[in-house]
Formats: C-alpha cells, sequence, structure tokens
C-alpha cells in the first residue's frame, strides 16, 4: 500500500495537483529510481516501487477522460488552491533565508527553518501564522532585501486561506461525482508515492549531495508562476 491516509485527506490533496504534471515528474522519479535499483528498493517496502508505477498507469489512464480533465481543469482555478500552492513556495524561501542566517551565525529558531508535512488547510494556515510570527521577531537577524515583504506575503496568504471554511471546503469535495473524487484520490497516491521514492533516494544518498539532490520535485512545480514550461531535467549519473 502506497499510503493509509484517509479518503477525505486523499481527495483534498489530489485536488491541488495537475495529472500531467504529476505523470511528467512520476516519469522522472521512477527513472531515477531504477537508476538507483536494489540499494533503493532496499530501503522500501516490498513491491513499492511497482505500486507507484501501477499509480502512474491509473492516473495515465483517466487523463484520456475528458470529463475528468474539465473537472481538473475547474478545479485549478479555485483561489483557495492557488492561495495553498503560495504557501507552499512561501514555507520555502522562509525556510532558505532562514538557514542562510543561521549559516552566518544568527540565532534563528527551528520553527523558521523545519518545514513540517501537512495534508490539511487548517495545518497550513496554523504553519504560515507561524511561521509569520517568527519572522516579524527575528527580522534583525534575517540578512538581503525583501524580509518584510515576505510577512506581508505571509499574513495574506493566511488570510485568504482562512476565508474559505475547513467543513466548507471539506463538505464540497465530498459533493462532486464519485469518478471525480476516485481520480483525485489517484493523483495524490501517486504524488504521495513520488515522495515517498524521494525520502528513500536522499536517505540513500546522505553521504552524496550531487546524487541525492537528483530526488526533486522540479518537474511538478516548473509549471508554478510560469508562462513557459521549462525542459525537464534529466537524471544525472551517481557520482562514486
Amino acid at each position: 500500500m502506497i499510503t493509509e491516509l484517509s479518503r477525505d485527506e486523499l481527495v483534498a490533496l489530489g485536488a491541488r495537483h495537475r495529472a500531467d504534471y504529476l505523470g511528467e515528474q512520476a516519469g522522472y522519479t521512477l527513472e531515477v529510481a531504477t537508476a538507483d535499483g536494489k540499494a533503493l528498493e532496499e530501503l522500501l517496502p516490498e513491491g513499492y516501487i511497482g505500486e507507484v508505477r501501477e499509480a502512474l498507469a491509473a492516473v495515465d489512464a483517466a487523463r484520456k477522460d475528458k470529463a475528468l480533465m474539465a473537472a481538473e481543469s475547474k478545479e485549478a482555478t479555485n483561489a483557495h488552491h492557488d492561495a495553498y500552492r503560495e504557501a507552499k513556495v512561501f514555507r520555502r524561501k522562509v525556510a532558505r533565508r532562514a538557514l542562510r542566517a543561521r549559516r552566518m551565525g544568527k540565532a534563528i529558531p527551528d520553527g523558521l527553518i523545519k518545514i513540517d508535512q501537512t495534508h490539511t488547510g487548517p495545518g497550513l494556515v496554523g504553519q504560515v501564522k507561524e511561521m509569520v510570527g517568527l519572522l516579524e521577531a527575528n527580522l534583525p537577524a534575517l540578512s538581503g532585501r525583501g524580509a518584510n515583504a515576505l510577512v506581508a506575503k505571509g499574513k495574506a496568504l493566511a488570510e485568504t486561506l482562512q476565508t474559505v471554511d475547513a467543513k466548507h471546503e471539506a463538505k464540497r469535495l465530498s459533493q462532486l461525482p464519485e469518478a471525480v473524487q476516485r481520480f483525485y484520490m489517484q493523483k495524490a497516491v501517486l504524488y504521495l508515492g513520488i515522495k515517498v521514492i524521494h525520502d528513500a533516494g536522499m536517505e540513500l544518498h546522505a553521504d552524496n549531495h550531487a546524487a541525492a539532490a537528483r530526488y526533486n520535485l522540479s518537474i511538478l512545480y516548473r509549471h508554478f508562476g510560469r508562462k513557459k514550461p521549462t525542459p525537464a531535467p534529466q537524471p544525472a549519473p551517481v557520482t562514486a
């Protein structure tokens, strides 16, 4: 089993990702995983990579259904999901700025650097609010321009995410046609399978930054905020 997350969690997670981007990302990730072979497989449950391949096949098959793709396109225009994606970018920016400051000898709290995984709207709102508070409290230690703008962006994102009541959002997703919910679940399962493989790959190459860096989501997220797609990265050879 790729994941044991609940149906509701999977539907909500799958609604946030486009099937075509997931397919490209999964193809790349599986190619990298194949290059690492048995060494990687031994860090995962037996048959896990095969299950991810099956999940990819299921998503690819669903992409041929025009009704499902129309539903996905409509979901992609949901302002709440746009804010969710922007909030994840915000967290990464804050973490990198804070990590720079820590490397430069500043006393930076872990809350600005560590990003805990969350698959719920309320959980993300809580993380953004905590980061904003810590940002404001540690502004003097954060070098470079744009720190105040990050604070403002975080506050705006938290407010936007809160405008849609979590229960209302869950109810809306639960009222989608069964086929659409199943499609969203398939996408979520594929996404989580990719993430688990990446975790294993980074563990495998914990002593080799270049090799570990191959396990990234650059394909999945390259489309966010860009007008034109960039070429897909190719797996780099593992250095001895």
